[in-house]
């Protein structure tokens, strides 16, 4: 195991380069230093002068020794290619715990073309990526005993608890105050007071599973933009030093379906951030407790009953359920220009179900949504994408478990048949129910 620091000889990356040695010294652990050169394209037969790598290997071993001096074990490596797809073929290759990394910012229109060096690592690669922002406060924290302030964001999801593992291993390194934040989406069904006190309830015992003892701040904060605004506003307000980021590392057009909320925090962000992949949470730290169930339903009979008493059953001791139903909408594709009589009739048919949806959710069982501790909500979406409307319903309401009938019996719940099931346990990050109503 290692810590890995990328530089480019910058008084940017030095720093970086200090903090990676500190947390080395504090972990007991080697660091390795890699420094990366970018290859030359050469178009055609114009004319190339060949770039000696001399100097920048000589560069990179003072900086070794530099950080010998320290008395931490370095190992230099010099590479050349991208360098941000070098840095994780590095950590991926070799037993990793951590990549620190400078930061020394970009301005908008670069970082949305093409990011930092820093952005690109920290979505792509296996491992937390530290990225070093206000140096200082880490080293003051490792090598001088001083406080750290701590801020975590925790949103009830596997990229949460990968984050928490992650501050586990911090909170053990030196004095900190731990906060956490939970940033409420406007269309989150938790409005009341009290459903909002659950809510911070719910993430203190997350954190309370992973950390232990450990005091622990809890903010839950509502949002009407970017849910990364309202974190980074916090973490201003909470003067915090180092802040703690899951990360589902989506690509391409995912990206674009789902704003990325460490990407937001990554780039706007004037202090430390800690980005931890969500394939980095341990599964062994506690046993998982269901808390929360979201209950997807077509109102087909008797699926519906069967569904609501096993997603009621997930919750004895109380917690939240949440029940939604998805009428199909006319896909975005229909041009209303082009097909209008198509669309204008789709369009009332789609509202006439969400009428009738709505009714038929008031008209569910009353002794099965009515228990001590237990908090019931009910949804009725529209969306072209059943399935996707499902898992970001799922993501909203911060669900343990996402409940669904295997079959539906109904016209009205054709939407909702073995292929839509199939296509959330494809696509959801949280573990699938699937229930088959019980034969006739």
């Amino acid at each position: 195991m290692q810590i890995l620091c990328a530089t480019d000889f910058s008084k940017h990356a030095a720093v970086a380069a200090d903090v990676a040695a500190a947390l080395a010294r504090k972990m007991s652990l080697p660091l390795r230093l890699v420094h990366c050169a970018q290859d030359f394209i050469v178009m055609g037969d114009l004319p190339v002068v060949a770039v000696s790598a001399q100097p920048a290997r000589e560069e990179l071993k003072k900086e070794a020794e530099r950080l010998r001096s320290t008395g931490v074990e370095v190992t230099e490596e010099f590479r050349t290619g991208s360098v941000s797809l070098q840095i994780v073929d590095v950590a991926a290759a070799t037993p990793t715990k951590m990549i620190v990394i400078g930061s020394a910012g970009k301005g908008m229109a670069e970082r949305w073309l093409i990011g930092s060096v820093a952005e690109r690592v920290a979505e792509s690669a296996p491992v937390p990526t530290l990225v070093v922002r206000q140096a200082d406060l880490l080293l003051d924290w490792l090598n001088s005993g001083a406080s750290l302030r701590l801020l975590c964001a925790v949103d009830l999801t596997a990229s949460a608890d990968a984050a928490i593992c992650a501050l586990q291993d911090f909170v053990t390194l030196g004095r900190g105050e731990v906060e956490a934040a939970y940033v409420r989406p406007p269309d989150d069904p938790a409005a009341s007071r009290e459903e909002v006190s659950i809510r911070q309830r719910d993430v203190w015992e997350r954190l309370h599973a992973i950390l232990g003892d450990v005091p622990v701040k809890v903010h839950v904060r509502d949002v009407a933009g970017l849910p990364g605004a309202e974190f980074l506003h916090t973490a201003d307000e909470q003067h915090s030093g180092l802040l703690v980021v899951g990360t589902h590392q989506r690509h391409g057009w995912q990206r674009l379906s789902a704003p990325s909320f460490s990407r937001n925090v990554l780039a706007h962000s004037t202090t430390n951030v800690l980005c931890v992949p969500a394939s980095t949470a341990r599964p062994d730290i506690s046993i998982p407790k269901i808390q929360r169930v979201l209950l997807a339903t077509d109102f087909g009979d008797p699926g519906t009953a069967t569904a609501l008493r096993h997603a009621r059953a997930l919750l004895p001791g109380g917690g939240a359920l949440h029940i939604i139903h998805v009428c199909l909408e006319p896909s975005r594709g229909i041009n209303p220009v082009i097909a209008s009589e198509v669309y204008f009739d789709h369009s009332i048919a789609t509202a006439k179900a969400k009428e009738e949806a709505a009714a038929k959710m008031q008209a569910l069982p009353s002794a099965l949504l009515t228990a001590p501790g237990l908090t019931v909500s009910t949804e009725v979406l529209a969306h072209h994408d059943v399935a996707a409307a499902i898992c970001d319903a799922a993501e909203r309401f911060g669900a343990d478990v996402i409940c669904m009938a295997a079959k539906g019996r109904s016209r009205t719940g054709a939407a909702l048949l073995g292929s839509t099931v199939q296509s959330v346990l494809a696509r959801a990050h949280k573990p699938v129910f699937a229930i088959t109503p019980p034969l006739a």
